[in-house]
C-alpha cells in the first residue's frame, strides 16, 4: 500500500525523493502547484516552485479524479462539513485509491473515513 502527498506536505520542507515507497500526487495538488508558480511575486520563488513541481510529476503518477473519487469526494462532504473542497478532493482520492494521505495539515489529517499520517512541515 502507497502513499497520496497532500500539498501541504509537498511545498513544506520534504523534498519528493523524500518519500522511500510507492507514492502519488492528486492532480489537485498538481493544481495548487500550478496556482502557486503562476501567483509567484519573483522570478526567484517561481522558478523555485517550478523546480518541485518539475521534480513531483517525474517522481509520481498524478492520480486524475474520476467516478470512483466524487463518490468518495461526496460522502466526506457529507460526513465532513464545511472542509476546504481542495482538501476533501485529496483525501477523496486517497480514500478511493486506498493510500494512506501524507499531510502536514492537522484538519485534514483528523478527516473522517481517511487513513492518514500527520507530519511536521
Amino acid at each position: 500500500m502507497g502513499s497520496l502527498i497532500d500539498t501541504s506536505v509537498l511545498v513544506g520542507a520534504h523534498a519528493p525523493e523524500d518519500f522511500a515507497e510507492e507514492w502519488a500526487v492528486s492532480v489537485v495538488s498538481v493544481g495548487e502547484l500550478e496556482a502557486g508558480i503562476l501567483i509567484a511575486h519573483d522570478n526567484t520563488t517561481r522558478a523555485r516552485r517550478l523546480a518541485l513541481l518539475a521534480a513531483v510529476l517525474a517522481e509520481a503518477p498524478a492520480l486524475p479524479v474520476d467516478r470512483h473519487i466524487a463518490a468518495r469526494y461526496g460522502e466526506l462532504r457529507a460526513s465532513a462539513g464545511r472542509r476546504p473542497s481542495n482538501d476533501l478532493w485529496i483525501a477523496a482520492t486517497a480514500l478511493a485509491h486506498d493510500l494512506t494521505l501524507v499531510t502536514a495539515d492537522e484538519r485534514q489529517a483528523a478527516l473522517p473515513l481517511v487513513r492518514a499520517t500527520l507530519i511536521d512541515r
